[in-house]
């Protein structure tokens, strides 16, 4: 059948005209549309900024692991995880590491390229240069395989040797903030630091890291493995007993992770005796392990934020229907004069339906306004990083709008049946 471009013309007029009355009706009464919406305002609002802030962690995120270039393999105790309240015995008792599992690791999985020990000081201490002091600082005991496993490169001096660890030696590697503190104005090799009342002579500068799930890379003291068991030893309630270590492998190359993850965990379990149905008593894991663990929690702030949103854009929805029902009865003569007029009834409806998607679909865009005003602000003023991503701002206008659609049928339907005649007499 030949479309009839006089019909298509009316359509669009009678279209265009219906969206001129609803934009009419609501500049009529700014201040209530305005009060209607605060709600669908809010909600929008809420999952801008949180959509964004999450966002620009997660991207912040993506691009610190990509930046290390590391293929460290962390050997733990457990894999990170959520755990409210406290840990459970199963966990606690797990024992951690000793050398002894390093030289098996070494010697027995192919795969492997290096492994370092990794063990710490419980209690930060502050590190002091004569009359300056750190913040608490944390001093993480390793050895020379560190600068491989984890991809430290040293900006100045050189970093531990194998006769340092042997010997015990008190020598220290600081990190870029911890060095800016002590040495604001001239070079740390050379120079004696004290951490707690022991002395440390500072051989290298470590390069800047930046921050990783919340921890500072450059707020940090490396020192021998050894020289911290000598010094610092543990108690029965520590973390790590003083024969214990934690530690970091990485691969010969990034194709090879898997399978240096595999032989790494078929070495410990044969070192702890562990039989085929027994499950392992410890984790050997990636950088995606941690990643995995971030998106859980922010996973939890999704849901959390869903739930504001949802809430807010109910007490918004219902808010536009009871105004809109006020409208149709403020506005049932002017219903009355057009359905005199000749006026349909399919007209009437989508006019009062337009009505309703206008006032939420702008209560949206102040929404969505506010909402990338509050991210901006926040990454302007904190260290949160924050990325607004086109999917958000149109997925808070949709909602926006399907919120007016829904809540907006009643009333229209309401409105479009009206009597002609009741209409006119109506006062």
């Amino acid at each position: 059948m030949a479309r009839i471009p006089g019909l298509q013309a009316a359509r669009s007029g009678l279209l265009g005209e219906i969206l001129l009355m609803s934009w009419q009706a609501l500049k009529a009464n700014k201040l209530r549309s305005l009060l209607t919406v605060l709600g669908v305002i809010i909600g929008v609002s809420t999952v801008i900024a949180m959509v964004s802030l999450i966002q620009g962690l997660n991207t912040s995120m993506a691009n610190q692991i990509q930046s290390f270039g590391s293929n460290t393999i962390y050997i733990r105790k457990w894999r990170p995880q959520v755990i409210i309240g406290q840990l459970p015995d199963s966990l606690r008792s797990r024992r951690a590491f000793t050398l002894g599992d390093r030289d098996a690791i070494l010697a027995q999985c192919p795969s492997v390229r290096a492994v370092s020990p990794l063990n710490f000081i419980e209690e930060q201490p502050a590190i002091r240069y004569r009359k300056l002091a750190t913040k608490p600082t944390f001093v993480l005991g390793t050895d020379q395989a560190y600068q491989e496993t984890n991809g430290y490169d040293v900006a100045e001096g050189r970093f531990f040797t194998q006769l340092e660890v042997d010997h015990r030696a008190n020598v220290a590697l600081l990190g870029r903030e911890t060095l800016t503190t002590l040495f604001p104005h001239q070079s740390a090799v050379g120079q004696t630091i004290h951490i707690g009342s022991q002395p440390f002579e500072v051989i290298g500068e470590l390069e800047a890291r930046g921050k990783f799930l919340g921890f500072n890379m450059d707020e940090i003291v490396l020192i021998p493995h050894t020289s911290l068991r000598k010094f610092f030893p543990s108690d029965r309630s520590s973390f790590l007993k003083s024969d214990e270590v934690l530690l970091n492998a990485v691969a010969r190359s990034p194709e090879q992770m898997g399978a240096a993850i595999e032989e790494i965990s078929a070495v410990l379990r044969l070192r702890r005796g562990l039989r085929a149905h027994q499950e392992n008593d410890f984790a050997a894991m990636t950088d995606e392990a941690l990643l995995g663990l971030y998106n859980q929690i922010t996973g939890g702030f999704y849901v959390v934020m869903i739930g504001v949103a949802f809430l807010s854009l109910l007490v918004g929805g219902i808010g536009v229907m009871n105004i809109m029902l006020v409208s149709v009865t403020e506005r049932t003569r002017e219903i009355g004069v057009r359905m005199a007029l000749g006026a349909k009834r399919s007209s009437i409806l989508w006019q009062f339906l337009m009505e309703a998607v206008a006032l939420t679909g702008a209560g949206g865009a102040l929404g969505i306004l506010l909402g990338v005003g509050i991210a901006r602000l926040v990454d302007a003023l904190t260290p949160l990083p924050s990325t607004v991503p086109l999917w958000s701002v149109l997925l808070g206008l949709l909602f926006s709008c399907g919120v007016g659609l829904f809540f907006g049928i009643y009333p229209a339907v309401r409105a479009s049946r009206l009597d002609p005649v009741e209409a006119l007499r109506y006062e």
